[in-house]
Order: C-alpha cells, then sequence, then structure tokens
C-alpha cells in the first residue's frame, strides 16, 4: 500500500508540473508599426512564418495582428496552419496541424487554448482562407522582431509557397508554447512504477 501511495504521490507531482509549467514565447514580433502598404489576407493570398523550437513543446495560442479591409464580413473565418519546414517554406506535403480561426476586430486574431505538441525543430505557422472561410483581411507590416523568415501563396496556382523578404512582408504573429519534457518524464516514471507495482503484487 506504501508503495502504492508513493506512485500516485508521483504522478499528481508529473501533472501538477505538467500544468504550471513556464510559458515559453516562441515567436513575439510586436504588433506592427503601420509603415508601408499592408499586406492582402484572402482566398487568393496566403501568408506564412517560420518558427524554431529547441525542446518539445506544447503549442497553446496562435494569434496574428489582422485588419479587415472594406468588404469584410462579419463574423469572418480563415485557417492558422502549422506544416514542416521545407528549406525556405512551408513544406505542403508535412501538414501538423490546421484549425479555423474568428476575426473579431482589428487587432490580435487566433487561436487559444490549443494543445499540439512539436518537437524541436523549425516550422511554419500559415493564415489561409480556404474552403468556406470568408475573411477579406489585411496584415499590416513593419513588426519590430520580424519573424525568422516569411512566405506567400497565391492558392489558385499549384506553385505552392514562396519565401519573401524584407519589412514590407514583416507581419505581426505570436505563438506561445509549454515545454513539455520534465512533466511527461514524470508522468511516464509513475505510470511504469505502477505496472511494476502491478506485476509484483499479482505474482
Amino acid at each position: 500500500m506504501k508503495t502504492l501511495n508513493s506512485v500516485l504521490s508521483l504522478t499528481v507531482m508529473g501533472l501538477a508540473l505538467a500544468g504550471s509549467a513556464q510559458a515559453d514565447v516562441l515567436v513575439n514580433t510586436g504588433a506592427p508599426n503601420f509603415t508601408g502598404f499592408p499586406l492582402a489576407l484572402n482566398s487568393g493570398e496566403w501568408l506564412a512564418a517560420e518558427f524554431t523550437t529547441t525542446q518539445v513543446e506544447e503549442i497553446t495560442d496562435i494569434n496574428a495582428y489582422i485588419q479587415a479591409d472594406s468588404g469584410n464580413p462579419d463574423n469572418a473565418s480563415f485557417h492558422i496552419s502549422i506544416y514542416g519546414n521545407a528549406g525556405s517554406a512551408p513544406d505542403l506535403s508535412n501538414q501538423l496541424f490546421s484549425q479555423q480561426a474568428s476575426y473579431s476586430a482589428d487587432g490580435w486574431n487566433g487561436l487559444s487554448g490549443l494543445t499540439t505538441v512539436l518537437n524541436a525543430g523549425s516550422y511554419w505557422v500559415a493564415l489561409e482562407v480556404s474552403g468556406s472561410d470568408t475573411l477579406q483581411g489585411l496584415l499590416p507590416v513593419y513588426v519590430a522582431n520580424p519573424a525568422q523568415g516569411v512566405a506567400w501563396d497565391d492558392p489558385s496556382t499549384t506553385y505552392g509557397y514562396h519565401a519573401a523578404s524584407g519589412n514590407a512582408f514583416n507581419f505581426g504573429v505570436q505563438i506561445n508554447a509549454v515545454p513539455v519534457p520534465g512533466s511527461v518524464w514524470l508522468f511516464g516514471t509513475a505510470l511504469l512504477a505502477l505496472g511494476r507495482f502491478g506485476k509484483r503484487k499479482a505474482v
């Protein structure tokens, strides 16, 4: 019984640490300063930003700084996707996540409460208006801390994303995450110990 209590305590500790892990800011470009012409974000033009994780991370929030153009409908929708890295652009054959988001007002719009886990590596987060999405938006440019790389895509073609450079393409994006390794290790250790205890008792 004492062993079982120890195992349960270790399990609870692992879960507690998983919930209290310090958040990592993977990308925070800051809000754009509105210098230059904004980029279009609609069914004919998509944008993506590169980011890197140095350890296993659980993505929790993704937001982009979006303004509506004059024809934008109420409650407009768009998709946020994560792709693997094809060098200077997203790898469209390796989509790791995609979920519809809603535009609510000019400013930061996106998704929260996510639980998508990524291994250490380079990735791209893409803003896409696809399928039944209705957003007719604008992405103001010139940010203080640009993403590692930027790419754009005309989805009406089959060429995929193309690398872009310069302040004229540096739109606002934020990605927050929670590191995974320590909490997962503790939880896994607890489960392993529980399994061994069960086998010993059954003998």
